[in-house]
């Protein structure tokens, strides 16, 4: 379960951070992705669990991609 918490705080980061950079409200965000405030704001908290299609959503407005790769092991 850590490394769900990690990953959530990774997305959770990234598209706070992202947002900010483009200055763009938590409202216009969610005008265009049609996500309600608390379930952006649970996303930016990283308190969420929402769909992939709405992750989707979320990452392509804001220009951002997710790039999966093979874990580097010890």
């Amino acid at each position: 379960m850590e490394e769900i918490k990690k990953l959530k705080e990774a997305i959770a980061s990234s598209v706070s951070q992202r947002r900010h950079e483009i200055n763009m409200e938590q409202e216009a965000l969610c005008d265009y992705s049609g996500m309600s405030i608390t379930t952006l704001s649970n996303l930016e908290n990283a308190k969420a669990n929402i769909t992939i299609e709405k992750l989707g959503a979320i990452l392509n407005i804001l220009g951002l991609e997710i790039e999966i790769k093979v874990k580097k092991t010890i």
